[in-house]
């Protein structure tokens, strides 16, 4: 494990996991192997290890997650979104919202096993009341990958 991704678990305890609820998305599978897809299926995989249904991904959602991963990578540091509702939910039902952030120059698969590492970032990926995600990925020229994933159900 590199020491930017054992930083990264350390970092990651921060976790935002604000009660929100959102109207339902267009269900549909990841389609490609990009490291949106990896995330996904890495999340569901988790899930599904420990007997949590498998949660949906929203794509217009993720076009925004992608967009908070892109203004992570842009400051050089993961923070988490500031105002979800607004920013990211705007106009749509919400009731319950988590949030996992990382970088990592290592795999999907060593960022995955880091957030379940992190008892936050482990709660969101099993919380049975999420079952819808998006997520956005975005790999840096310096080959980081900074990855947002909401939660929400």
């Amino acid at each position: 494990m590199s020491t930017r991704t054992q930083l990264i678990r350390t970092s990651l305890a921060a976790s935002l996991a604000t009660a929100l609820a959102v109207a339902a998305p267009t269900p549909v599978g990841a389609t490609t192997d990009g490291p949106r897809a990896k995330m996904y299926r890495a999340t569901n995989h988790s899930r599904t290890n420990h007997e949590v249904h498998k949660v949906d991904i929203h794509y217009r959602i993720s076009k925004l997650a992608r967009k908070h991963s892109i203004a992570m990578a842009g400051k050089g540091y993961i923070f988490h979104t500031t105002d979800p509702a607004g920013k990211y939910l705007d106009g749509i039902d919400w009731h319950i919202w988590g949030e996992n952030v990382g970088v990592t120059d290592g795999s999907i698969a060593e960022l995955e096993a880091a957030f379940m590492d992190s008892p936050p970032h482990r709660e969101n990926i099993l919380d049975r009341d999420f079952d819808r995600v998006a997520v956005g990925a975005y790999r840096d020229a310096d080959g980081y990958l900074w990855v947002t994933v909401f939660f929400y159900g």
